[in-house]
């Protein structure tokens, strides 16, 4: 009974191919460039249900129509070098996909064709976690590139993409990257006494000089998101608790400008959250900053519920904007009444406008990706 029911299907199948092959036409399929005067919107998505096939999505900054994807392996982190034309991705490869032999490399792509152009070999010793923009930084002049190194001992692996030279400056107790805006060949990093790391590194990259700071900040008390913006002379880092700190990172040792309080005493239990927690533009000197009203310990990753507009010349908060379910916000580096958000609840990247009184108002959205966590719009 069996083998006659499969005969009769067998038999079925072979006189239903024809038809069925002759429905389907293979599709044509053509490649082309993106312009380079095109205004790019990346967005970094781990793909974290299968993390070892993580990408780049590349949007139009001015309708968020998708161009183009980079694939980022394990854990990618993409730095874009829009003066270069060049998108760089550091990443790791694993022989049998999930295990084996463990490659570590930066990729570079050419930003027009997507297409890799070169290939850094780097340390299997790159910090494996989300695409964070302090994680992989590049230097103020754009000719070194940094990586974050976790095995969890923690250190700073400095390359150069074009003599592939490379030195690695231990950072014990410290993270996260913040190149100097004036000097290339220095960079600060976080630690976790309260203190900011800064490394000067010798022109011939064959050894780097550390000096500590003093206690800039509180870790155990109101610790610092690792996310850093800044300003025309300083970086700004925003606390667990509300509080902007303004730092210069330019000396030889990293020194505290100002510390603002954004959170005003009518708005108890409200906190900064995400991954990506604010955006300023440093002309204006204004910072926009994800909030959301569960202020508690482990909060601080929480979607936001309103956007702040917050005045850091004259420290006072400009308007609240409602704004949901977004964890990461970055503002155009065109147009400064503009910001860039993802929304990882309905899995969107929606584009913001600010008007004139800093509110702030959903204007378009693409739904794009799995776990999308980081967003950029370099020039």
């Amino acid at each position: 009974m069996r083998s006659s029911s499969f005969i009769s299907l067998l038999g079925l199948a072979l006189m239903l191919r024809p038809c069925a092959a002759a429905e389907f036409k293979p599709e044509a399929t053509s490649s082309s460039t993106i312009p380079a005067t095109m205004n790019r919107v990346y967005v970094a998505d781990p793909a974290l249900p299968h993390m070892v096939d993580g990408r780049v999505y590349v949007l139009d900054a001015s309708d968020l129509s998708l161009k183009g994807m980079l694939e980022a392996g394990f854990a990618g982190m993409m730095v874009a070098a829009p003066d270069k034309h060049r998108v760089y991705v550091a990443t790791t490869f694993y022989e049998r996909l999930t295990r084996g032999k463990r490659t570590d490399v930066i990729q570079v792509f050419d930003d027009q064709t997507l297409k890799v152009i070169d290939e850094i070999p780097i340390p299997t010793r790159r910090a494996q976690a989300l695409g964070y923009r302090s994680l992989f930084q590049r230097s103020s002049d754009g000719k070194l590139l940094f990586i974050q190194n976790a095995t969890p001992a923690t250190s700073v692996s400095i390359v150069d993409p074009d003599s592939k030279r490379q030195l690695e400056a231990q950072a014990p107790g410290c993270f996260g990257i913040y190149p100097a805006l004036s000097t290339p060949l220095r960079f600060s990093t976080l630690c976790g006494d309260g203190t900011v790391g800064t490394y000067t590194i010798t022109a011939n990259l064959r050894s780097s000089d550390r000096k500590a700071s003093g206690k800039l900040f509180d870790a155990s008390a109101d610790p610092l998101f690792i996310h850093a913006e800044h300003d025309q002379d300083s970086y700004i880092f925003l606390s667990f608790k509300g509080k902007l700190l303004r730092a210069s990172l330019e000396g030889e040792r990293a020194t505290a400008i100002e510390t603002l309080d954004v959170i005003p005493p009518d708005a108890t239990g409200w906190a900064p959250g995400g991954y990506q927690p604010f955006a300023v533009d440093a002309k204006a000197k204004v910072a926009y900053i994800l909030m959301h009203s569960d202020d508690k310990d482990g909060a601080h990753k929480n979607p936001s519920a309103e956007i702040w507009s917050y005045d850091i010349g004259n420290k006072r908060l400009l308007a609240r904007s409602p704004a949901a379910n977004l964890t990461s916000l970055t503002l155009s580096a065109v147009d400064p009444t503009v910001l860039f958000a993802i929304n990882p609840v309905d899995q969107k990247i929606e584009r913001l406008t600010i008007d004139k009184t800093a509110k702030i108002s959903r204007t378009a959205d693409i739904k794009l990706g799995e776990t999308a966590a980081l967003v950029e719009a370099p020039r």
